[in-house]
């Protein structure tokens, strides 16, 4: 969890730079998914970014579950995969992503998302290039069980998009 500070900062960045509070250019949208840069201070964030396209407990579908697949170069962060569930997660439990058959353990801080162990990013990449769905399934901060549905339609146009975006 080295940098989770730092980390947990991108996410929020990037969701104001999406609607609008910050300076991002739309780069590119394919299938769900969308590419965006932004200048963050003197660095450039570059993301691909996707809705929820269903989220359970019904009662959560007014807030909207994030997907951000971010590069920050000054930083040296490639292709980080966060989540941004806009509603309180319960920590210090797994939470898990699923895409077919692979699992991949998440940790929560507040209300994001991040893979357990950072290094299995590429792995979890892959199997989203290769998939066509991805489920997140997490715990609230209350207890409930919830579950967010991504299409993974367009996101490897995206990724690579906002990859050479951030070059």
């Amino acid at each position: 969890m080295i940098g989770l500070a730092c980390i947990a900062t991108a996410p929020a960045q990037a969701q104001r730079a999406a609607t609008g509070q910050a300076q991002a250019l739309l780069l590119e949208t394919a299938g769900k998914w969308q590419a965006f840069s932004s200048q963050q201070g003197r660095s450039k964030v570059c993301y691909a970014l996707s809705k929820a396209e269903s989220r359970l407990p019904a009662n959560l579908k007014d807030v909207e579950g994030l997907l951000f697949i971010s590069s920050r170069p000054a930083e040296g962060v490639r292709n980080e995969i966060s989540f941004v569930m806009n509603f309180d997660l319960k920590e210090n439990v797994e939470h898990q992503a699923v895409i077919g058959s692979e699992q991949f353990a998440l940790v929560a801080k507040g209300q994001n998302m991040w893979l357990k162990n950072p290094a299995e990013e590429p792995r979890m990449l892959d199997a989203m290039r290769k998939g066509s769905a991805l489920e997140i399934k997490g715990t609230s901060k209350r207890g409930n069980t919830t579950s967010d549905k991504y299409s993974l339609a367009g996101l490897t146009q995206v990724v690579k998009r906002a990859e050479d975006a951030c070059k």
